[in-house]
């Protein structure tokens, strides 16, 4: 799909259904593994949308970005959000029962994401709906086919859900008031230096996002609008991988800094 987050909406109820054994953080992050070699080269790449890829391609990139996320953004944000979620990994069995459940957790998550392409193209991804799929479909006076409408517009009615699952999943995970204030009396000088940490994370979220936008804009200069709607799909998707790559080096390269910065001053997430 055009927006690969939305792929993303098939993690909390999936953890849900396995008694919250497999990570939602696993299961997104593969959910959207067979789009995210994009994030290093411009070219088409089909073997990660075919099912002999799953536990080869996908499974070793999703464990790839499953990495960035545990040992890195995963710190930093969750001490700049104050969410309090350990993992308890206290023992070498713990450790491995875990890995294991994030393997399979991302390859659940990469099979839903080529059920879902699977049902929403009409291409060497598609197994049903052959006819239906090719149909014409007129909008605004243009003519589109239906799996073009199905691919942009599953992904923008999934948008606001995810938003509104990110919101409940970092509320129902704020340590409780009268627990953040007895941790505040135990460390009041660890708590003033979170304020300009926290600060100094939401620049880092608007510095990166601006550079995502500059990376966007240079990419749709060297489209014209008839080129845009001829082929919409292509634009909105390279573009969207125009912006996130930009972003994620420019986030990634801060929360490096800023993991540097918590682990001299012994600064931690809430656990």
């Amino acid at each position: 799909m055009p927006f690969t987050l939305s792929h993303m909406i098939v993690a909390p109820p999936i953890s849900k259904l396995s008694g919250d054994r497999l990570p939602i953080a696993a299961l997104a992050i593969g959910s959207m593994t067979p789009d995210l070699y994009r994030l290093f080269t411009e070219q088409d790449f089909n073997q990660s949308h075919q099912w002999n890829s799953l536990f080869s391609l996908n499974l070793g990139l999703g464990l790839f970005f499953c990495a960035l996320w545990y040992l890195l953004y995963r710190p930093v944000l969750f001490a700049l959000l104050n969410l309090n979620k350990p993992l308890r990994l206290h023992s070498f069995r713990s450790i491995c029962g875990f890995v294991l459940c994030v393997c399979i957790a991302i390859v659940i998550g990469a099979a839903t994401h080529l059920i879902w392409d699977g049902l929403t193209h009409s291409d060497f991804r598609s197994f049903a709906f052959h006819d239906f799929l090719n149909q014409s479909v007129v909008i605004a006076e243009r003519t589109f086919a239906m799996h073009r409408v199905l691919q942009i517009g599953s992904s923008i009615i999934a948008l606001p859900i995810l938003l509104w699952m990110g919101i409940h999943y970092a509320i129902a995970y704020r340590p409780a008031s009268h627990q953040h204030q007895a941790h505040t009396a135990q460390t009041e000088q660890s708590d003033q230096l979170r304020q300009p940490l926290k600060f100094a994370g939401l620049l880092l979220i608007l510095f990166s996002f601006f550079i995502g936008c500059f990376a966007y804009i240079d990419f749709a200069q060297s489209w014209s609008a008839d080129a845009r709607w001829a082929d919409l799909y292509q634009f909105i998707g390279r573009a969207i991988n125009q912006f996130s790559s930009a972003f994620l080096i420019s986030f990634s390269l801060g929360c490096v800094a800023i993991l540097i910065f918590m682990q001299r001053k012994g600064l931690q997430p809430y656990r």
